[in-house]
């Protein structure tokens, strides 16, 4: 592989206490969520900010932004979440992790993969199968432990 590096960059809560959301860099061809939520329109990336907002404040809002529980896909995908524009038929598709275990075990953190247009009523599992595989990729797993993540907000794989 030419390029084997990785990058996770906060881009919402990295001075909140329990939760951030966060971008990835990566050389899959598939993994497009960073280029694609730089692209948004001033009011594109406002809706979705204000998304990360609320997720971050716990509040519950199956309108912008969802996970997927052990009664859908045979329960595959329960790491799995999306932040979505429906007015605009856009989600963006990404893992839930625990990046500051163990001393944090608490802390939650939405690494946003890939980007969506949504055509029909139902979830694109291949969007899923993507972010579950950089759930587990080696590159994503270093990166996620660089200890600048949460000093610097860019945790690159060592």
């Amino acid at each position: 592989m030419a390029d084997a590096s990785c990058t996770i960059t906060i881009t919402a809560g990295l001075k909140h206490a329990r939760r951030a959301v966060a971008l990835l860099h990566h050389p899959a061809s598939f993994v497009d969520a960073s280029t694609e939520f730089e692209a948004l329109s001033a009011n594109g990336e406002r809706h979705y900010r204000r998304g990360f907002d609320l997720w971050m404040g716990r509040a519950r809002r199956p309108k912008r932004f969802h996970g997927f529980d052990q009664s859908e896909y045979k329960g595959k995908y329960t790491k799995c979440f999306t932040f979505k524009n429906v007015d605009a038929g856009e989600r963006f598709y990404g893992f839930l992790c625990r990046p500051k275990e163990p001393s944090d075990p608490h802390f939650e953190m939405c690494v946003l993969v890939c980007y969506g247009k949504k055509k029909r009523d139902e979830t694109d599992p291949a969007q899923l199968e993507r972010a579950e595989r950089m759930r587990k990729d080696p590159l994503v797993l270093s990166a996620l432990t660089d200890p600048d993540l949460f000093v610097e907000g860019a945790g690159k794989n060592i």
